[in-house]
Protein backbone atom coordinates (compact mmCIF):
# COMPACT_ATOMS: atom_id res chain seq x y z
CA UNK A 1 0.00 0.00 0.00
CA UNK A 2 1.67 3.27 -1.06
CA UNK A 3 1.52 6.26 1.51
CA UNK A 4 -0.22 9.47 0.98
CA UNK A 5 0.95 11.52 -1.76
CA UNK A 6 0.75 14.95 -0.06
CA UNK A 7 2.55 12.75 3.39
CA UNK A 8 5.49 12.25 0.67
CA UNK A 9 6.14 15.85 -0.55
CA UNK A 10 6.63 16.88 2.83
CA UNK A 11 8.79 14.29 4.00
CA UNK A 12 11.16 15.70 0.95
CA UNK A 13 10.25 19.37 1.39
CA UNK A 14 11.38 18.76 5.50
CA UNK A 15 14.69 16.61 4.12
CA UNK A 16 15.51 19.59 1.43
CA UNK A 17 14.59 22.17 4.17
CA UNK A 18 17.51 20.76 6.59
CA UNK A 19 20.29 20.13 3.10
CA UNK A 20 20.31 16.51 3.70
CA UNK A 21 20.40 14.38 0.55
CA UNK A 22 18.14 11.13 0.56
CA UNK A 23 21.70 9.27 0.99
CA UNK A 24 22.16 11.20 4.73
CA UNK A 25 18.15 10.25 5.57
CA UNK A 26 18.92 6.59 4.16
CA UNK A 27 22.68 6.11 7.04
CA UNK A 28 19.98 7.24 9.94
CA UNK A 29 17.45 5.06 9.40
CA UNK A 30 19.72 2.24 7.98
CA UNK A 31 17.73 1.47 4.83
CA UNK A 32 19.16 1.79 1.58
CA UNK A 33 19.14 5.18 -0.65
CA UNK A 34 16.59 3.60 -2.46
CA UNK A 35 14.02 3.39 0.84
CA UNK A 36 13.74 6.80 1.11
CA UNK A 37 13.45 7.45 -3.31
CA UNK A 38 10.51 5.06 -2.90
CA UNK A 39 8.87 6.69 0.62
CA UNK A 40 9.61 10.31 -1.23
CA UNK A 41 7.87 9.49 -4.16
CA UNK A 42 4.84 7.76 -2.28
CA UNK A 43 5.85 3.65 -3.55
CA UNK A 44 6.46 2.78 0.13
CA UNK A 45 4.92 3.32 3.50
CA UNK A 46 6.98 4.24 6.84
CA UNK A 47 7.07 2.52 9.59
CA UNK A 48 6.11 3.63 13.03
CA UNK A 49 10.05 3.43 14.19
CA UNK A 50 10.86 5.82 10.74
CA UNK A 51 8.48 8.09 12.05
CA UNK A 52 10.29 8.87 14.91
CA UNK A 53 13.32 9.15 13.21
CA UNK A 54 12.18 11.62 10.91
CA UNK A 55 10.51 13.65 13.64
CA UNK A 56 14.27 13.54 15.22
CA UNK A 57 15.83 14.26 12.62
CA UNK A 58 13.62 17.01 10.74
CA UNK A 59 12.94 18.93 13.99
CA UNK A 60 9.05 18.40 13.26
CA UNK A 61 6.49 16.65 15.54
CA UNK A 62 4.87 13.14 14.26
CA UNK A 63 1.71 14.96 14.17
CA UNK A 64 2.90 17.83 11.33
CA UNK A 65 4.82 14.97 9.62
CA UNK A 66 1.59 13.02 9.57
CA UNK A 67 -0.80 15.74 8.94
CA UNK A 68 1.03 18.76 7.29
CA UNK A 69 -0.06 21.05 10.62
CA UNK A 70 2.31 23.38 10.90
CA UNK A 71 3.71 24.42 14.43
CA UNK A 72 1.52 25.55 16.98
CA UNK A 73 3.25 29.14 17.82
CA UNK A 74 2.03 29.06 21.39
CA UNK A 75 3.37 25.58 21.91
CA UNK A 76 6.21 25.86 24.06
CA UNK A 77 7.70 22.75 23.26
CA UNK A 78 7.78 24.01 19.43
CA UNK A 79 9.19 27.32 19.87
CA UNK A 80 11.78 25.40 21.73
CA UNK A 81 12.23 22.73 18.63
CA UNK A 82 12.27 26.10 16.23
CA UNK A 83 14.79 27.58 18.22
CA UNK A 84 17.43 24.91 18.14
CA UNK A 85 17.60 25.16 14.16
CA UNK A 86 19.13 28.47 14.59
CA UNK A 87 22.63 29.74 14.54
CA UNK A 88 24.17 31.02 17.87
CA UNK A 89 23.85 34.97 16.78
CA UNK A 90 20.28 34.78 15.56
CA UNK A 91 19.04 32.71 19.04
CA UNK A 92 21.38 35.95 21.24
CA UNK A 93 19.21 38.44 18.75
CA UNK A 94 15.82 36.36 19.52
CA UNK A 95 16.77 36.64 23.69
CA UNK A 96 17.47 40.48 22.77
CA UNK A 97 14.37 40.92 21.36
CA UNK A 98 12.68 38.95 24.01
CA UNK A 99 14.30 40.74 27.12
CA UNK A 100 13.02 44.26 25.20
CA UNK A 101 9.50 43.16 25.10
CA UNK A 102 9.80 41.95 28.63
CA UNK A 103 11.08 45.22 29.81
CA UNK A 104 8.56 46.98 27.89
CA UNK A 105 5.96 44.83 29.42
CA UNK A 106 6.68 45.79 32.81
CA UNK A 107 7.13 49.74 31.98
CA UNK A 108 3.48 49.50 30.32
CA UNK A 109 1.41 47.60 33.81
CA UNK A 110 3.72 50.15 35.89
CA UNK A 111 1.93 53.03 34.01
Amino acid sequence: MAIDTELAKRLRSYRNFKHLTQKDVAAHLNVPHSAISDIENGKRDITVSELKVFSNLYGRSVEEIMSGKKYDYYNIANIARLLTELPDDDLKEIMFIIEYKRKRNEERHLK
